[in-house]
């Protein structure tokens, strides 16, 4: 026989002087898909160029996939180079699968070294180092190296599309078609490669998985044919804007400019989308208001972690042992506007009393992360050890 009882602690007595998104014992995250209940004081809109500027914006938690604000993001829009970032994420599959090598040498075919456009200047005949194509492509948007890339892995351009439109399937990128495999505009007979700005994060989001991906994007300028030669990064946020380290812009006529990028500050990694800019200027100043405004009004919180200690005793009756402290079931993260740290807290739901035996691992509560308006999560309370019954009680039965 037991009685519930239900304490609170406050989450901004948990928060030791919380600045930005302090993480507070540094764990992976496990859940942060939800956001404060929307009857909470709306936040003010990021500072946007007028509409007519772009044809698509997107800003995106990259660790839960949190939408923390867009614009026509299901807008199907002409990719260019953006293009090369599934080339990318095909050819980092490659090579965490052991079917390349950073050092695989690459012979450089004729339709490699006639690529339009972007150029590193490719001779036919020649062999370049696969993380060499594979930077120049991903970092500078060198249209033959994805061309060279995609031969090396596929064995040809058009198998490696049909490679491309698979995995885009598999991921769930629905409004997504590849047509070529570095965005150049393809014969009048023929669509560009288009997708939305939705779809696109998807694409960054798996690409993120690779720390190797933003060791090169992080970089201003990059190495080439062994040091001999060094080419810039097209994305200008880089070395700019404080925690931008990667991902890919795209350009066209008809495509506009583009630009996918993803910046990260105490713990919070975002994810910026920019389709159909006006200019330059505009896909890269949008992308910064887009980045600044997430930083300033959102963060993560880590409260509970798997094991922690809870902060309540449970008495057991007849047991080895008079008293027990449950310990977390599972780690707890989110995602939640600054302003309202201070309407979150913890209630403990454990009961006063249990009866020994007591299972290792046993679910005895649950503690319940909430404000006043939505649960956030409910996480178990468990039992740390095994509480077998007193020996006297087990002769007496």
């Amino acid at each position: 026989m037991w009685t519930a009882r239900v304490s609170r602690i406050p989450v901004k007595t948990l928060v030791w002087g919380l600045i930005g998104g302090l993480l507070l014992w540094g764990l992976p995250p496990v859940r942060a898909d939800l956001l404060p209940a929307a009857s909470s004081q709306p936040i003010a809109a990021p500072t946007l160029p007028p509409s007519r500027d772009f044809a698509a914006v997107l800003l995106q938690d990259a660790d839960s996939g949190q939408v923390l604000f867009a614009r026509h993001e299901k807008r199907i829009w002409p990719l260019a180079s953006l293009t090369k970032m599934m080339v990318g994420l095909t050819a980092l599959e490659a090579l965490r699968d052991g079917r390349v090598s950073l050092h695989t040498p690459v012979p450089i075919s004729r339709r490699a070294s006639r690529a339009g456009g972007r150029s590193v200047n490719l001779r036919a005949g020649e062999r370049l180092l696969f993380g060499e194509l594979l930077q120049a492509m991903l970092v500078t948007s060198a249209n033959g190296a994805a061309i060279a890339v995609a031969e090396q892995l596929s064995g040809s351009v058009e198998a490696h599309i049909r490679a491309m439109n698979a995995r885009a399937a598999a991921l769930g990128m629905h409004q997504t078609r590849f047509q070529t495999v570095n965005g150049l505009p393809p014969s009048k007979r023929r669509a560009p490669d288009r997708a939305s700005a939705s779809d696109m994060t998807i694409l960054a989001r798996a690409l993120l998985a690779y720390p190797q991906l933003l060791e090169w994007t992080s970089r201003r300028r990059i190495p080439f044919r062994a040091g001999k030669q060094h080419f810039r990064n097209t994305n200008f946020l880089v070395g700019r804007l404080d925690g931008v380290d990667g991902l890919k812009t795209g350009y066209t006529a008809k495509a506009r400019f583009n630009l996918v990028t993803t910046a990260k500050r105490n713990g919070l990694r975002l994810i910026a989308v920019v389709l159909g800019g006006r200019s330059s200027r505009t896909r890269f100043r949008t992308a910064a208001s887009l980045l600044e405004w997430g930083f300033t009004h959102f963060t993560r919180l880590r409260l509970i972690r798997a094991g922690q200690p809870l902060w309540a005793e449970i008495r057991v009756e007849d047991g080895s042992v008079s008293s027990l402290q449950p310990v977390a079931g599972a780690d707890s993260t989110f995602l939640v506007r600054k302003r309202d740290i201070k309407d979150l807290h913890i209630a403990l739901e454990l009961p006063s009393v249990v009866k020994a035996p007591v299972a290792d691992r046993q679910v005895l509560g649950h503690a319940v992360v909430r404000n006043t308006d939505q649960v956030f999560a409910v996480i178990p309370a468990l039992s740390p050890v095994h509480v077998p019954e007193t020996r006297w009680r087990r002769v007496h039965r």
